[in-house]
């Protein structure tokens, strides 16, 4: 059986791709669409935020949530999808979308449990409103978040070694794959972020946290290397149109969502 592999530069295009499709998965399918489904405006959508006016209370707490909400249900679907789907570019392709899902997911948890703000965050700062004993919701959200995020890293290695094999020749395919899809779509969202109208916390607090922040788990994955003997033969050659298409999208994406679209007067 001939040994795994996965060409960098069709690496780099899913990279290019997914960070701009799941970014505005989150924003715009999120919180924008849940703003607008109960009847508030959404005045304004970054390429890292979405603002919403004209609600209070519980319908405000739901836009807050509703960016881990459709993570989530990404994740999930795609798994699905993963574990039926055959070709080795869709296998790949599925498995990026359910690791990195589940990453930015339980990636919020951790992050607003640690600082209090953000999407999770109890209190008056923080995305979901006050709350009674903050402290306690921040203790239990980082905990929760970093136990989901553990078990997702050891299932996305699982997973990885079900498409690539146990043995250590693997090792080379799972760094390029793991590490260049990690750089490249963290470049490319701090890059994007750098565009904000809002300064640099936006860039810090969202689109570096997103992505080196939220899919950090990518390090391990590259460095989790089997000591078995079996090899599958998966291959995904080089994709020039592929990386092309993710250039375009990465573009369009910072060039438009970047300094933001504003509604209303």
């Amino acid at each position: 059986m001939r040994a795994s592999r996965v060409d960098i530069v069709t690496v780099a295009g899913l990279g290019l791709l997914l960070m701009p499709l799941l970014t505005m998965w989150h924003e715009i399918g999120g919180h924008a669409a849940a703003c607008a489904l109960q009847g508030g405006q959404v005045t304004e959508i970054g390429a890292f935020y979405a603002d919403c006016d004209g609600l209070a209370g519980l319908p405000r707490r739901i836009v807050a949530l509703a960016g881990v909400g459709v993570n989530t249900l990404l994740a999930l679907a795609a798994h699905a999808l993963w574990r039926r789907a055959r070709g080795d570019v869709s296998r790949l392709l599925l498995w990026l979308i359910w690791v990195s899902e589940g990453f930015v997911a339980a990636g919020y948890f951790l992050f607003s449990g640690a600082s209090g703000v953000g999407d999770l965050g109890p209190g008056v700062d923080g995305g979901i409103g006050p709350l009674a004993h903050p402290g306690l919701w921040r203790i239990g959200e980082f905990l929760f978040g970093l136990c989901a995020y553990i078990w997702l890293v050891r299932a996305a290695i699982r997973g990885l070694t079900a498409m690539l094999g146990d043995s250590p020749a693997t090792g080379p395919t799972r760094r390029t794959l793991a590490h260049g899809y990690y750089l490249v779509a963290g470049v490319a969202a701090v890059l994007t972020g750098l565009l904000n109208p809002v300064g640099l916390f936006i860039t810090l607090m969202s689109a570096a946290a997103s992505s080196f922040g939220g899919l950090a788990g990518f390090i391990s994955i590259g460095f989790a290397v089997p000591r078995g003997t079996a090899e599958t033969g998966f291959a995904v050659g080089r994709s020039w149109p592929l990386f092309v298409a993710g250039l375009i999208a990465t573009l369009a994406f910072a060039l438009i969502l970047g300094p933001s679209v504003r509604f209303g007067a």
